[in-house]
């Protein structure tokens, strides 16, 4: 891997329920699926969205995973609709709804159930430019 390749990698900051440290992941991109699940390159499972509102990474749970840009969405509403959102310089995620800074952007979950509202999104990438994954 190059120096150029290792500087676009996306980092996840898993943030602890408890007072664990935090947990960084690196991967290219990465997709919150319909199913829950947090997905990087080659489809490899990197954590699960669990009922209760927290990540599941391994076996430890986390509150939210937070991650700086400059970084783009493309998501995918319920009939399939695709937009692409961006740039932000950061991005959290937690309970289920997705926000930069203090500003709400969209939602994969409510209250830790899993997308099945029209008003919900299906799939949401996290990219480092437009025409990425």
């Amino acid at each position: 891997m190059t120096l150029d390749e290792f500087e676009n990698l996306i980092t996840l900051m898993f943030l602890p329920k408890r007072s664990d440290p935090p947990m960084l992941i690196r991967g290219a991109y990465f997709r919150i699926r319909a199913d829950g699940t947090l997905r990087g390159p080659d489809n490899e499972l990197a954590a699960s969205y669990a009922k209760d509102g927290l990540w599941e990474l391994g076996r430890r749970t986390y509150s939210a995973f937070e991650c700086t840009g400059p970084l783009y969405l493309r998501v995918t509403d319920t009939d399939g609709h695709r937009e692409s959102l961006g740039p932000y310089d950061s991005l959290k995620v937690a309970r289920g709804a997705i926000s930069t800074h203090d500003n709400w952007l969209g939602a994969h979950a409510i209250c830790g159930q899993l997308a099945s509202s029209t008003d919900l999104w299906q799939e949401i990438a996290f990219l480092r430019t437009q025409e990425s994954a």
